[in-house]
């Protein structure tokens, strides 16, 4: 036995050895420090190999979604393709378009309670699940190079998301995307673009809407020459002077994200 300093008494306990640990121990060693998203490599910190329980996969839902909006959404124009790319993704669910080309939020308001829920129609609709609100486009175009104004266009977004919201339908409020009639800095219509999407923006959290989409994002190319920051890309124009209507790489991507958003676990 090793030598031991005087007055010292060896304890009579003996160490186990780690293998007494459940392995659950090691799991959560090993998962503690790991930020949320990572993946794992199916071992422990000590190399132990870890069973995870996967989280259930969420089952596939049929949607039923009313969108209304301007020319970008009526199909008698040209506009509403994003909602037949949404169709063949999720071939169970049902994509209705009530756009109508040039109308502003105002006209949108009046309609709404007729066109997605039937008052007053002689049809009965069917009953919708969610509602993609789009517009604002025209509000803005028409509205002063000097002194542009958001306020009825919020009121008017605002009337649509809490009418859907009162018959239990889940709102998709869309921010107004790229557009080019702005003509830069000196046009107030340019801060009042920009104000409106970030009100828009913040309806989820206000309770007012369930999910708040940026098409910027998909639609600009700022990086491009020749290409003014803000401005609807080149390649998703429908015609290389427009710069508003989206062609069908356009409808495309905006249709993608709305699936990647809100619709992924469609049927």
């Amino acid at each position: 036995m090793p030598d031991t300093p005087p007055g010292h008494r060896p304890s009579k306990r003996r160490l186990q050895p780690l293998g007494w640990l459940p392995a659950t121990a090691f799991a959560l060693v090993a998962t503690a420090s790991a930020p949320l998203g990572a993946r794992s490599s199916g071992f422990s910190a000590f190399g132990s190999p870890r069973c995870e329980i996967a989280a259930p996969k969420p089952e596939p839902k049929r949607y039923v979604v009313a969108a209304v909006g301007d020319s970008l959404t009526d199909t008698r124009v040209g506009g509403g393709r994003y909602l037949r790319y949404l169709s063949q993704r999720c071939p169970e669910s049902r994509f209705d378009a009530y756009g109508v080309g040039g109308q502003r939020t105002e006209h949108m308001r009046w309609r709404f309670l007729h066109d997605v829920f039937g008052v007053g129609a002689a049809r009965k609709p069917p009953e919708y699940t969610h509602v993609i609100v789009l517009g604002g486009i025209n509000d803005l175009s028409a509205g002063s190079l000097s002194n542009a104004r958001t306020g009825r266009i919020r009121d008017n977004l605002s009337y649509m998301y809490r009418q859907a919201h009162a018959r239990g339908v889940q709102v998709i409020a869309v921010e107004v995307p790229p557009w080019g009639l702005l003509r830069g800095v000196r046009d107030a219509r340019v801060q009042a673009t920009l104000e409106l999407n970030s009100w828009i923006a913040s309806r989820p959290r206000h309770g007012e809407a369930d999910y708040a989409i940026d098409l910027g994002p998909v639609l600009r190319c700022d990086e491009r020459p020749g290409v003014r920051r803000g401005d609807l890309c080149p390649s998703f124009r429908r015609f290389p002077a427009d710069r508003i209507h989206w062609n069908a790489a356009g409808h495309e991507r905006v249709a993608e994200a709305l699936f990647q958003s809100v619709f992924s676990d469609c049927r």
